[in-house]
């Protein structure tokens, strides 16, 4: 099923590339059954048993465990081995800090104070702002994601993030969202058990999932449900009568107005519960205790992780291995991580290069494989262009992930935005102002309707928290509207120039001496896998017809071609990355 997203056209990308000179065949190709296609290619290789050592696995273990590496530093851990790649992987680093909040609510005695329409206002800004500040701190973590200075902690908080499920969308508090990623950031090569502990009373999570709501005479069992289904066990290895005792012994467990935990008393039910074949007077400690206790719990986790990944579902051997291993080792991490590493099942034909990139993956993936930093909210806005936008999951279970990210328009759209980074598109040529102006008055004017009602049921009158009914999809819609407005406010400003790619110097120390030499090292820096023989021919075919144009030889066109080399180069880069097997990592 294809989601299109109005915000940019569903037409081919604007290369400078085979579609301005001679071609085999000029029809153009559906993308996805090209990408469909590349994907068996990887199925014929022989079942690796000890993998030596060599540039494809240090490749693949820093896509997986990481976003990509240019292939200087991959040839660097090929020397020093996998053993000291995996222990840099894994070593404990500084802690990121806690992130200074600005947007704060009034106090309960200004809010009082207010007419209720000034009150209506002023929450709405600071819903506005608070939205603004979790966008900035998005963006730092990005920064950090393009830069390498903790790839794994970064990958494994989107894991945790995807498995740990809010949203702003619907806490719509951003200091909330902020300190629960914190969180999850810091936890995130930690003990899943304390993890788990952390999760279940952080507050977004209790707003997320309506906790505020759960009273003992009136019980709320949304945060119970998640808890056991997604969050430990696993869908079948519980009974509804577990779900209805687990929301007893959250009752009473809420967020105050300063968006810290809040217990009431005379709402929590006090009473022996039977759970999952226990009995007694069990509070939140207990409840976390006998999840982590059950058969079910260890291959659930270990289940996600391994798909998180490899990419595939594992079989019944190997999930059961996995979930020994977390189990003994007392659901901590690192020990985990350090098993699959250096399993070379993880480095089997079917997983390499198989797994399709999500937007992050693949935005962030391209800049450290060019040895580029785009201006530092491109990645943010466009990845949510492309349908993952950091903190706005799409529902509890998360993003869907796989062929899911991949549609014919999103596959175009992925070239289109790589095309505007590199300085080869503009985005005035995606979409017009008219049409953006038509877009946002329709989502505000959806946004706006919601928010006519009765401006105190926007506040809940025990903790003045703000209320978490209204209409998501408009204020999705919008947002990403304003985000290509602010990207194309950028160009227009000019304060987004293309960043400086370090291509041509990194092809130039490999010496090609010929077009294909060219070619094939491009293909090595950019791509986790190669594309069709016709495919590489094709670039090569482009390289040599550029080449000659600027009257050079092939050994002469990197040490000569100043400027006009680089142009050429980054519309080489640009055919490659919007490959279909540019999008598999």
């Amino acid at each position: 099923m294809e989601h299109e997203n109005p915000s940019v056209r569903s037409e081919p990308f604007h290369s400078a590339g085979f579609n301005e000179g001679p071609t085999p065949d000029s029809t153009p190709l559906d993308p996805i059954p090209m990408l469909t296609l590349a994907l068996p290619l990887l199925f014929s290789l022989p079942v690796i048993q000890d993998p030596v050592w060599d540039h494809r696995f240090a490749e693949h273990l820093l896509n997986r465990a990481g976003f990509g590496s240019p292939s200087a530093q991959v040839d660097h851990w090929v020397e020093q081995g996998r053993e000291a790649l995996v222990d840099h992987l894994l070593k404990e680093r500084t802690g990121q800090g806690t992130w200074k909040m600005e947007a704060t609510l009034p106090s309960s005695e200004r809010l009082a104070e207010m007419e209720r329409a000034e009150r209506q206002i002023v929450i709405k800004e600071l819903r506005r702002a608070g939205e603004k500040e979790a966008t900035d701190y998005v963006v730092t973590w990005i920064d950090q994601m393009v830069e390498g200075s903790d790839p794994l902690g970064d990958r494994m908080a989107l894991f945790w993030q995807g498995f740990f499920t809010s949203s702003l969308k619907t806490v719509r508090r951003g200091d909330l969202m902020i300190r629960q990623h914190e969180a999850l950031r810091e936890e995130a090569l930690g003990n899943y058990g304390s993890l788990l502990e952390t999760m279940v009373l952080n507050p977004a999570m209790l707003v997320y999932l309506d906790n505020n709501s759960n009273r003992r005479r009136k019980p709320n069992e949304n945060l119970a449900r998640e808890l056991l289904e997604l969050f430990s066990l696993g869908e079948g290895n519980y009974t509804e009568k577990d779900v209805k005792e687990a929301a007893r012994i959250l009752t009473g467990h809420a967020v105050n107005r300063d968006g810290g935990n809040r217990f009431s008393k005379k709402d929590h039910d006090y009473g022996r519960k039977k759970l999952l074949g226990r009995e007694g007077r069990f509070e939140v400690a207990d409840l976390v205790r006998i999840l982590l206790e059950q058969d079910a719990c260890p291959p659930w986790v270990a289940g996600r992780l391994l798909v998180w990944f490899e990419g595939l579902e594992p079989s019944e051997e190997r999930l059961a291995h996995y979930a020994e291993v977390l189990r003994s080792n007392n659901y901590e991490m690192r020990p985990f991580l350090r098993t699959l590493f250096m399993d070379p099942e993880f480095y089997r034909p079917e997983v390499i290069g198989g797994r399709v990139l999500s937007p992050l993956d693949y935005m962030v993936g391209s800049c450290r494989r060019l040895g580029i930093k785009p201006a530092s909210d491109y990645i943010y806005f466009t990845s949510g262009l492309l349908g993952e936008k950091a903190l706005f999951p799409p529902n509890v279970k998360g993003w869907e992930g796989g062929m899911s990210w991949i549609t014919t328009g999103s596959l175009m759209q992925r070239g289109n935005l790589i095309g505007v980074m590199l300085g080869l598109i503009k985005l005035d040529d995606l979409t017009s102002d008219a049409e953006l102006d038509e877009m946002l008055a329709s989502a505000d004017d959806e946004e706006m309707s919601m928010d006519q009602g009765d401006p105190d049921s926007m506040m809940d009158q025990d903790s003045m928290e703000p209320s978490m009914e209204g209409s998501m999809g408009s204020r999705r819609s919008a947002d990403l509207v304003r985000a290509m407005r602010s990207l194309r406010n950028k160009v227009n400003r000019k304060k987004f120039t293309p960043p400086a790619t370090r291509l041509r110097r990194t092809l130039a120390m490999q010496k090609p001496g010929s077009d294909q030499e060219l070619v094939q090292a491009a293909l090595r820096e950019l791509l986790a896998i190669e594309p069709p023989a016709d495919t590489a021919a094709g670039l090569v075919e482009f390289v040599r017809t550029e080449r000659e144009a600027l009257g050079l030889s092939e050994d002469r066109f990197l040490r000569k071609g100043g400027k006009d080399a680089e142009y050429i180069l980054r519309r080489l880069a640009h055919l490659i990355l919007s490959l279909p097997e540019a999008q598999l990592g």
